[in-house]
């Protein structure tokens, strides 16, 4: 199932992070069966992106997949288009976050829109793109995730996951994110990030997962006048149940 990664994006403000890159295989579900996960999730990140201040927060995870194809995490609902086991392809409709730069380190809901391509050339590696695109007056332009994943097993019950990957931004998204009328920030790399992920499976359907994501702000992003910190660690516990 997928994880709680782009829950704690749209709540705390932190980088867009492709829930999608750990989907199960829909394929692999009965037809005309779904899987359903609820659970809790405690995390602590920056409250925004270049911010300095930091969140604390409990919220509750929900999750879920259906044979067809379509999966709803949290804030994002997708498609998968595919049955292959190789590739995976589809679009994504999610809530994201919007900077409020004349409310200091303020945050609002936008809508985003965009697609998601995951290609996994071994069975331990994935590596994943996504384009997203606000849909509202809150924002404008494009965002390209890229990443690589690797996954190892501990034991019967116990995974490791590893990460790395960047977030690319047209002139618009970062002088949207990171600009201002006196500061015209360009296109480019907005950021890096590393991440590692521990799962124990308790039981077949409760699943514990601990999570470290750290990323760091680049060119125009990293420049911005709104850019407190350009380094940002988060990390979070989440405990679910399937059904």
């Amino acid at each position: 199932m997928m994880a709680c990664r782009f829950l704690l994006a749209g709540v705390l403000g932190t980088a867009l992070a492709p829930a999608c890159a750990q989907l199960g295989d829909a394929s692999l579900l009965p037809e005309g069966s779904h899987e359903v996960r609820i659970g809790a999730v405690l995390a602590n990140a920056p409250a925004a992106l270049g911010s300095s201040k930091r969140s604390t927060v409990l919220l509750p995870q929900f999750s879920a997949e259906w044979s067809n194809g379509v999966f709803l995490e949290g804030l994002l609902l997708g498609k998968q288009m595919s049955t292959s086991s190789q590739w995976k392809y589809g679009p994504l409709l999610a809530l994201g976050m919007a900077a409020q730069h004349g409310e200091g380190d303020g945050r609002t809901l936008r809508p985003v829109v965009g697609a998601f391509l995951r290609y996994r050339p071994a069975r331990e590696l994935g590596l994943q793109a996504h384009v997203l695109a606000p849909a509202s007056r809150a924002g404008t332009g494009t965002l390209l995730n890229l990443s690589a994943t690797t996954q190892a097993g501990l034991g019967p019950h116990h995974w490791l996951a590893f990460g790395l990957g960047a977030n690319v931004a047209d002139r618009a998204y970062m002088q949207s994110d990171f600009g201002s009328a006196r500061y015209r920030a360009a296109g480019g790399v907005r950021d890096v990030f590393a991440e590692a992920r521990w799962g124990w499976q308790l039981t077949p359907k409760v699943l514990l997962q601990a999570s470290l994501h750290a990323s760091r702000l680049q060119g125009d992003a990293a420049a911005s006048p709104f850019t407190r910190q350009r380094s940002a660690v988060a990390n979070a516990l989440a405990f679910s149940y399937s059904y």
